[in-house]
């Protein structure tokens, strides 16, 4: 079972949080993930996202990048198994992406988040795809993942694949597909 919490949007006090964090681990998900608005702008997140660590929770983290600040950064790749930097802003995701990729080098050798965009909500900019996965994720030596909403034909998201190196997996995710996602390494 996985498990979505909107842990911004909740605005819970700190101690109700880390009681709501205790009743989502009795429920023993395989993964629960961080999402609703920014949640690097959350008081206490870290230590929420460390119960779910210590239970032996995968953390999945999605997020625009906006409060990510270097000093995050391996916290956050050796808490989450997953970090989905959405497309709110094409320079916030790339700024946070670069940030991740730095870090993942820094902690080359020991086990980090698999880390990538994702453009699922991408409505329109479909050239900044293009423009990503021809020449931004090849500087991004970390990075393993673009995932694209099913608006996105799939010859598109071959077109896509065929531009990012062979080592970024570009897939297409669906609602049925979601649970495939967050299950895998990779999409």
């Amino acid at each position: 079972m996985d498990i979505t919490w909107e842990v911004a949007y909740a605005r819970l006090s700190h101690d109700r949080m880390l009681r709501t964090a205790d009743a989502l681990i009795s429920m023993r998900p395989d993964s629960v993930t961080l999402t609703g608005g920014e949640p690097l702008s959350v008081p206490g997140l870290f230590e929420v996202a460390e119960r779910f660590r210590a239970a032996g929770i995968d953390i999945v983290l999605r997020t625009g990048g906006i409060g990510l600040h270097p000093s995050m950064v391996a916290t956050l790749l050796g808490l989450c198994r997953r970090i989905e930097v959405t497309v709110e802003s094409f320079a916030h995701a790339l700024q946070a992406l670069h940030m991740l990729n730095v870090g993942a080098v820094k902690l080359r050798g020991t086990p980090v988040a698999d880390f990538g965009l994702d453009a699922t909500a991408v409505r329109h900019g479909f050239d900044r795809l293009e423009e990503f996965c021809s020449s931004a994720a090849s500087e991004l030596s970390e990075l393993s993942f673009v995932m694209l909403g099913d608006a996105v034909a799939a010859d598109h998201a071959q077109y896509l694949q065929a531009l990012a190196p062979h080592r970024i997996r570009v897939c297409v995710t669906t609602a049925c597909t979601t649970d495939a996602v967050l299950r895998s390494r990779h999409c």
